[in-house]
């Protein structure tokens, strides 16, 4: 659900303004109160003092945003927020006893600009492939840390699905954007813990919406086991992402460890995504002399039995701003 715009958030919003507005940002973190983390394009991070941005800011700013959507935001009961900013920029928070600072936030800004699967740096030959398997409809995961580039690289998969064809998506938070006319996109509330439209019951009614194309968001505990399902449905097309630090151990520890966090007992799990997934990709933050990219550093297909890696890895440095 996007949150419309209206004199009370505009308000709300106005100390994030001129932070949100640096020039390729990519994300924007609060772990304390006062200070900021920004995330630079090919740059890195640097810190923000900014007074202005309390814990009673940020406590405020969730009750607006959770009024906003119909939905409860308390420090002790329900004390995360997750949802869209004017803009689209992906809102989480969490705060109260939860967290040791007592304060946890990040805004993923939904940056508008136009990349492709050039931008990752892959082989001709391996994006050729790549290209062709997500025409044939053939069943992909997009693995990395988190910022690691994972939705963007999925954005540029979705450029290359036929028009065609019909495309139904499902999140808990809204970021995909799908240019096909015949589309869906659904939201299952990542904020209530028992919400109307469960993972279970949005997947059966996506199997019984005569779909081309499925994809997901990101895998987490509580709609791991929903979504995992779809890879063995007779339909074609099902892309999703996950965080994890290689292609193999997201099938092989990572997926299993979410199912088992949700109480689910499915022996010899990583055997059935190793026969049902067709592309494993994993993207990762390196460096290249002084810059910082996103590339594709592993691709596995696991029914051939092929691995590639392509970069010698160096993970983002942290510096301290003025």
């Amino acid at each position: 659900m996007n949150i419309s715009t209206d004199p009370v958030l505009t308000a709300k919003l106005k100390p994030l303004e001129g932070l949100i507005s640096t020039p390729n940002l990519v994300e924007l973190s609060a772990v304390k109160e006062g200070e900021v983390v920004l995330e630079i394009a090919d740059q890195g991070y640097e810190f923000r003092k900014v007074p202005a941005l309390t814990l009673d800011y940020w406590t405020n700013l969730c009750y607006v945003l959770g009024n906003k959507k119909g939905e409860v935001f308390d420090t002790e009961k329900q004390p995360r927020m997750s949802t869209r900013l004017p803009g689209g920029h992906r809102f989480e928070a969490m705060i109260g006893k939860s967290v040791d600072s007592g304060l946890s936030v990040s805004i993923r800004i939904n940056r508008k600009v136009s990349v492709s699967l050039e931008d990752f740096s892959l082989p001709n030959i391996v994006q050729s492939e790549l290209i062709e398997a997500v025409k044939e409809g053939e069943s992909i995961l997009v693995s990395g840390g988190t910022s690691s580039g994972k939705t963007t690289f999925l954005k540029a998969l979705i450029q290359h699905i036929p028009l065609e064809k019909r495309v139904l998506t499902v999140e808990d938070t809204r970021e995909l954007e799908v240019p096909h006319l015949n589309k869906v996109q659904y939201v299952v509330n990542r904020n209530e813990k028992a919400p109307v439209i469960s993972w279970p019951q949005v997947i059966d009614h996506l199997m019984r919406s005569r779909p081309d194309v499925i994809i997901a968001g990101e895998l987490s505990i509580a709609n791991t086991f929903a979504l995992i399902s779809l890879l063995d449905t007779g339909h074609r097309g099902f892309m999703t992402t996950v965080h994890s630090n290689s292609a193999k151990l997201a099938v092989e520890e990572t997926i299993p460890t979410k199912v088992k966090l949700a109480e689910i007992n499915i022996p010899s799990l990583s055997d059935y995504l190793k026969k049902t997934l067709d592309w494993v990709v994993q993207i990762q933050k390196v460096q290249e002399g002084t810059v910082f990219k996103r590339r594709v550093v592993e691709i596995w297909q696991p029914q051939k039995d092929k691995f590639q890696s392509f970069y010698e890895t160096n993970f983002y440095s942290l510096k301290q701003s003025a």
